[in-house]
């Protein structure tokens, strides 16, 4: 209510393991959440749970990029930090994000958005406090953080529930 100021909104802040509303929601939106919890696959299925039958998850992920000639479906789970920024438990590949939403049960899986995270949308501002992209890639060499790990990328994805 801060910044909304509507009254006529009821605003909640949850924890993903926390949503307690079953068969609910037409749309969810899982914005920068998902790459911060250490069980990735569990919010995904309460988030399935809350949802109504052939509902629409909206998914924006931190990841890495594609390893290799073919996406092998694995994530990097950092030691400390990823990229001057702590709580980040798995970062996946398109691969290894698309095998959670299946084993979530959700289906019409469409990855929308798939580029390098850039300078322009990662950086610190009056509401986020946080070290900007720019001090957070090797200065040597820009595809890896200064913790010697693949840069960010970020990844959109549209899916139903099945």
């Amino acid at each position: 209510q801060h910044y909304a100021q509507r009254p006529e909104l009821q605003l909640e802040v949850l924890d993903g393991g926390e949503l307690h509303y079953p068969n609910t929601f037409d749309v969810v939106f899982c914005l920068g959440v998902l790459y911060h919890t250490p069980d990735p696959v569990g919010m995904l299925r309460v988030l399935w749970k809350s949802m109504k039958p052939k509902a629409q998850l909206i998914i924006d992920c931190q990841g890495i990029p594609v390893q290799g000639a073919e996406d092998n479906p694995v994530a990097l789970i950092p030691r400390r930090a990823y990229a001057k920024g702590n709580g980040m438990w798995f970062l996946p590949t398109p691969a290894a994000l698309r095998i959670w939403l299946e084993r979530s049960n959700f289906r019409e899986i469409e990855f929308f958005y798939s580029e390098k995270l850039t300078t322009d949308e990662q950086r610190s501002t009056k509401w986020a406090d946080i070290p900007s992209l720019a001090e957070a890639l090797d200065p040597e060499d820009d595809t890896k953080t200064v913790e010697g790990y693949p840069a960010p990328w970020r990844y959109y994805v549209r899916c139903v529930r099945g």
